[in-house]
């Protein structure tokens, strides 16, 4: 799985294609990997021109993961364009991240009643992609495949 999340890692845009609750308390995501396609050109925002843009797509050559979560105590996703950086938080990881310390994982603390004994000392995870920020507080974490 290692192999995976470096893969995960290695990868410079990554979209949320899909998510799913397959069973009562699993959770399922599909995740895309974005390619440059096309010529750069410019782009021209408000009379500001930006030169050097290039069209990022999903091809028939990305890569596609699937990552599922046998249970989990909490998840979130946010709209990344209102995702905030805290200098306080630890994590390991660019794409797929892997948290020490972390707001989410201090919201689950006082939002449930998740301990070390029940279900067993848990972990946050986060998948970080261009629109979407997944967030996931579970006691293992996903199975990974990858799907292309």
């Amino acid at each position: 799985m290692s192999d995976l999340i470096a893969e995960i890692n290695d990868s410079e845009y990554l979209f949320l294609a899909d998510i799913q609750q397959p069973d009562h308390h699993t959770l399922r995501l599909v995740i895309e990997e974005g390619r440059p396609s096309g010529e750069s050109g410019s782009l021209n925002i408000a009379g500001t021109v930006i030169s050097g843009v290039t069209r990022i797509e999903v091809t028939n050559e990305s890569r596609v993961f699937e990552l599922l979560w046998e249970s989990y105590v909490a998840y979130s996703i946010l709209n990344e364009s209102f995702a905030t950086v805290d200098s306080e938080e630890c994590f390991e990881g660019t794409r797929f991240r892997v948290y020490s310390k972390s707001n989410f994982i201090n919201y689950a603390a006082r939002a449930t009643f998740a301990s070390p004994e029940y279900p067993g000392p848990t972990q946050h995870y986060e998948v970080v992609c261009q629109n979407h920020i997944v967030n996931v507080i579970s006691v293992r974490g996903p199975l990974i495949v990858r799907l292309r």
